[in-house]
């Protein structure tokens, strides 16, 4: 019983703490990010030299990937923590159903 208990607490933690994690990860502010993209757009309008365009494209570039990479490696911890709250879950189902199986009477075949 006390493990059930503990795996509901550790499953319910788990669940809570990626709800936590998503909602970070919302987008509030997109007016704001609207105008921080439009910002960068008009810098790179102003640029009228090409070596300087480059640097900028491939600096923005290398952002974009370390952002992507970023992302992949929550997305990967998001996964591992839904198995584990699956298995969590399907454990707590498969005891809960052992303890509601019906117990036979031991004295059953003497009748």
């Amino acid at each position: 019983m006390i493990i059930r208990y503990l795996l509901i607490i550790i499953s319910f933690g788990l669940l809570i703490w990626l709800l936590i994690e998503s909602v970070s990860r919302l987008d509030i502010g997109a007016t704001k990010n609207n105008g921080l993209i439009n910002l960068a757009k008009s810098k790179v309008d102003k640029m009228q030299n090409i070596d300087s365009l480059k640097i900028y494209t491939k600096s923005s570039l290398d952002i974009i990937r370390q952002n992507r990479r970023e992302e992949s490696s929550l997305a990967v911890q998001r996964i591992w923590l839904i198995i584990g709250v699956i298995f969590i879950q399907v454990f707590l189902l498969i005891s809960k159903r052992k303890d509601k199986a019906p117990v036979k009477d031991s004295n059953e075949h003497y009748k």
